[in-house]
């Protein structure tokens, strides 16, 4: 009976996988296009020529709205991109960087959910200048070649599992969590990954030939007192080793801000490019979002705002 009860089982799940497969029908090529299109869309400032489902949710900077309201007059140009996708669940994210009409810069991150050849989400996390205080530099994102980092394809073998990428991405907001406490546990961070938010490099190897540790922030505790909350993995793209994830940065109860660095609640989208279960590179599109506003999307783990 347990033999014939796991085969049904099996048989079942079976369906359900070819039944999701066949709703998506989108492979990289496909949701990598979706992206376009929409991007294109943004620069024309035509929101109709999207291919959205009739039910589709939208978010801009953690406020529900229409998406002529996600989009903005000025953006002229996009003078840096890169994508991430996984067709097995329609997932898709790109970091970009948009060229507006005044020469201005605007750093955004965007996430699509295809199914059935319709974009169902579309999660949007955009900053201007300002907009994360000091947090600021599009212009060594766009002044430099693309990393090979975030464009390369993994060899099948080398490539880390779905669960082993989301795991990367854990250990360093579990190290955010922890440091500076008996509790601290070192992210699985090489001594030069480079980190770059808003575009701004904080990490590694810099031009100058300067360089900072990648670690040396959580090791030393410098950003003791930090929360991280409503956090998700909502993109995994095991081909390129890369995960999204969303995140919501405060403070813990009780605690008062260290440093600059601590000094403002966030909203993040943060990328992970990791190969071996090791962070290589991390992009982190930011947003100061107090921790008063409620989010707009289900959390998939951890503590919730103010907790330990």
């Amino acid at each position: 009976m347990k033999l014939i009860r796991l085969i049904t089982i099996f048989a079942f799940t079976s369906v359900l996988s070819a039944q999701a497969s066949a709703q998506i029908g989108c492979d990289r090529g496909c949701l990598e296009g979706h992206i376009s299109t929409y991007i294109d869309a943004l620069i024309l400032n035509n929101p109709t020529a999207v291919p959205l489902a009739s039910n589709a949710k939208i978010s801009d900077n953690n406020r529900l709205v229409r998406l002529d309201e996600a989009f903005w007059d000025e953006a002229e140009e996009t003078v840096y991109r890169w994508d991430i996708a996984n067709p097995r669940l329609g997932d898709a994210a790109t970091e970009a960087v948009i060229r507006n009409s005044n020469g201005s810069f605007t750093v955004i991150a965007i996430r699509l959910k295809v199914i059935n050849n319709a974009i169902t989400e579309v999660e949007v996390v955009r900053a201007d200048e300002g907009d994360a205080d000091r947090l600021w530099g599009p212009e060594r994102l766009v002044d430099y070649p693309l990393s090979r980092n975030l464009t390369n394809s993994i060899r099948i073998a080398d490539r880390d599992s779905y669960y082993r990428l989301i795991a990367a991405a854990e250990s360093y907001w579990r190290a955010f969590q922890t440091n500076g406490t008996e509790e601290y546990h070192p992210a699985d961070l090489l001594y030069d990954t480079l980190r770059f938010e808003n575009g701004l490099q904080t990490t590694g190897l810099f031009p100058d030939g300067g360089f900072r540790s990648a670690p040396d922030g959580f090791d030393t505790g410098r950003f003791i007192g930090r929360n991280l909350w409503d956090r998700r993995y909502p993109v995994v793209d095991e081909e390129r080793g890369i995960v999204l994830s969303m995140v919501r940065f405060g403070l813990k109860n009780g605690m008062e801000s260290q440093s600059v660095a601590t000094s403002n609640d966030r909203l993040v989208a943060e990328f992970f490019q990791v190969k071996n279960g090791m962070i290589q590179e991390v992009h982190a599109v930011l947003y100061n979002l107090p921790d008063d506003v409620p989010g707009v999307w289900e959390a998939d783990y951890g503590p919730g705002v103010g907790g330990w």
